[in-house]
Formats: C-alpha cells, structure tokens, sequence
C-alpha cells in the first residue's frame, strides 16, 4: 500500500458524506485503533452517537486503559458499549459487524488483532473507515478500499469532531451530539492527550476553535445536583465542568508514581539538549523495589508522563527504550521519541531512516509526528541493542544542534 496522503476538497467533502451514509445504513460497528488517549477517545466519542442513533457497538481493548484514562471505561460501561480483549471474543462476532471503524491508527502493524480482523471481516467485504491524522514516516492505509478520513489536525478526535457535525446535519431528530458531556468528554481527551494537555500544538486555529467550541459545550451541559432532605449536593471535583479539569485528571500522579517518577527522572542521560532513558527490562528490574507497590501496571500508567517528561528535562528531544509486545503480540523493543514543547528545529520522523539502517532485518515498523514518534525493532540482548543503538543517538545529536 502507498504512503498516507492528507485529503482535501472535493475529495474530502465526498468522502466524509460516503462515511455519513454509510454510518445511517448499517446498524452494528466495530472499532479499533492503536490505543492512546486520542484513539480511545474518537472511538468512544464515535460510538456514543451510534448508540444515540440506536445502533450498536464494540471497541477493541486489548489491555484496557491505563488509570487516569479509567474514566473512559466507566462511559462505555454505563453506554452499554461492549469492550473485547481476546481474538476469541472478536472472532464470535464474525457474522454481526457491518462495518468496522479504524481510528488514529499509522498502520496495520499498530492494529490490535489485526491478522483476525483482515481474516473475518476485510477479506469478507465488511465496509471500512479509516479516520487518521498520521503521515511521514512508514504511515499507509490500514485496507485497500475503505472510506478514507485522512487530514492533517492536531488530533483524531477533530476529525470525529467535524463528522459529528455531519452525521447531526444528516440526521436532525437525533440529539445534538456536541450537547452530550460524554462525547465532549471524549473529543476534549482525544485532543488533550494528542497535545500534551495543549503545549504542543500543531494547528493552533484548529485547536482554538475546538477547544472552545466543546469546552463552551461542556460547560453549559453540566448539571449540578443541589443538596435536598438531607441528600448531599454534587461535589465540584466530582465531575468535568471545563478541559481544565479532564487535563488536571489526565496530569494527576499518584505520591506512589510520583516518587517512581522521581527515580527515573534521576536516571536520565542528558547531554546537549538530547535526553535518553533506557527502560530495558535490566532498567526495571534496577528499579522495581521503588516502582513496584504501585501495581502490575506501573509502567504503563507513567509512561505517557515520563515521554512528555524527558524531553523538557533534557531540553529538545527525549528518546526512551523498553522492551514490550507490538500489536501483534510479538516480542519487540520500542523506541520512542518526544521533542519538548519549546523546541520544534527537527522532525523526529527522520529517525526512522537511520534506525532501518542501525537495524537492518530487524526494523518492525513506526511513525508519528514531527514532534513524537515510535519505532519498533525485534527483540536484541541489551548489549548488542544499544551497540546498533549508538549511531541512531548520533545521528539526533548532531541533528538538534
């Protein structure tokens, strides 16, 4: 398949009325998609007006969502939006999905089940959509066919957002979706996560016209409920009135993770502008006794904080390494990379040549933004990794100079 492509006018206009249509004749969806606060958050804003318009839906979640994305969960729950987490789970349901919805995804390779999805539904002509922001790098179309959503935004979830107006123009007696908290909820997290909470933006009027748009919505669309015989009222923490307080939950670190994050903050190379955190799996064990009473899940849960976190320690760029499973289940090293949020002079997509070559027969895939990326190797003994690492980091080096 060829490179991703933005898509613009007429073609654009066309192809989000073939997605509106689409959505009004088929009645049960599955979606899917590589899982951040942005995908996650498109696919429940989504999702949620499906069921507004009687329809149903599920959403692949392979590991759940980390804590301060729990939330989300508890939406979908209350909505009757079925989760699945096994290939089992997805296969049971080969003869119900009319049509399947891919959202903030690069690539296949970044698809949670991917190899069963193509089996059970594309390859048997289930209707797709693919709705992305992502290009540069190895960024292609997850299908062949398929309804394409790709423009440039700051996030996903602004694309959901703008055919969320279609689909109300579509169909005028459905509820308003933009006076709805959880699907405004959703797009503000989507747009939030794919941000770093509105510090590094990519499209500032895209970004301004959203955020007031759905944080004016939320707010008018918040009820308080008052105290009444004896009945205590609605605590002003307990629900998201403003972005401020969905990015005020997204930024929360336990003392726990915070005394985690502190240890691996000390543990940052830092030299020049450029910050490197090996979070091997030698790393974590280094670090367990500190970081373990905060759960299995430690890692993931602080992850998305210590990505944000190096860069604007070290100054430009941060890169961190961990060993983990791609979406396919198989054994890989991640490399990720992040520049800070005052420093825009490289576009980490360039990384990726010299990693194809650092890594030769090994390179698994990646991509993102000039502003954050992630590659993927196979497995390495750590010695061997950080010996074809070297000329990678030498390349950023002198790269951000």
């Amino acid at each position: 398949m060829s490179q991703k492509l933005p898509i613009i006018d007429e073609d654009w206009v066309g192809n989000i009325k073939r997605a509106v249509s689409l959505i009004g004749e088929k009645e049960n969806f599955l979606f899917c998609g590589d899982i951040d606060p942005d995908s996650v958050g498109s696919m429940v804003s989504l999702a949620l007006f499906l069921r507004l318009l009687d329809k149903q839906a599920t959403i692949i979640l392979p590991n759940g969502l980390n804590e301060n994305l729990n939330y989300l969960t508890s939406i979908l729950n209350h909505n009757s939006i079925r989760i699945l987490k096994t290939e089992n789970e997805i296969k049971n349901l080969r003869n119900n999905m009319e049509a399947v919805i891919i959202c903030d995804t690069a690539n296949a390779k970044l698809v949670p089940f991917y190899s069963v999805l193509l089996e059970e539904f594309v390859e048997k002509n289930v209707q797709v959509i693919e709705i992305d922001h992502h290009f540069g790098a190895d960024s292609e179309a997850v299908t062949e066919g398929g309804i394409k959503l790709f423009r440039e935004a700051n996030a996903t979830t602004e694309i959901i957002g703008e055919l969320l107006q279609n689909l109300a123009k579509k169909f005028p007696e459905t509820v308003n979706p933009f006076s709805q908290r959880n699907i405004l909820i959703g797009l503000i997290t989507g747009l939030l996560g794919d941000t770093a909470g509105g510090k590094a933006i990519f499209l500032k009027k895209d970004f301004d016209y959203w955020m007031k748009k759905l944080g004016g919505e939320l707010t008018q669309n918040t009820r308080w409920r008052k105290a009444k015989d004896g009945r205590p009222g609605d605590d002003k923490n307990s629900k998201f009135e403003t972005p401020g307080k969905i990015r005020e939950y997204l930024d929360h670190l336990s003392s726990q993770q915070e005394e985690c994050l502190a240890v691996l903050t000390d543990r940052i190379d830092k030299e020049d502008g450029f910050g490197f955190l090996n979070l091997m799996s030698s790393a974590c064990e280094e670090v367990e006794n500190t970081c373990k009473p905060n759960g299995l899940d430690w890692f993931v849960d602080i992850l998305g904080f210590l990505l944000n976190h190096i860069p604007e320690e070290a100054g430009k760029v941060g890169v961190v390494c961990y060993n983990g499973k791609n979406a396919e289940g198989k054994d890989c090293i991640f490399i990720k990379l992040r520049r800070s949020t005052e420093y825009d002079g490289f576009d980490l997509r360039q990384v990726e040549d010299p990693i194809k070559k650092a890594f030769d027969g090994c390179y698994m895939g990646g991509g993102g933004h000039s502003g954050a990326a992630s590659f993927r190797v196979t497995s390495h003994d750590e010695k061997e990794f950080f010996l074809r690492f070297k000329p990678v980091t030498d390349f950023i080096k002198s790269s951000i100079k």
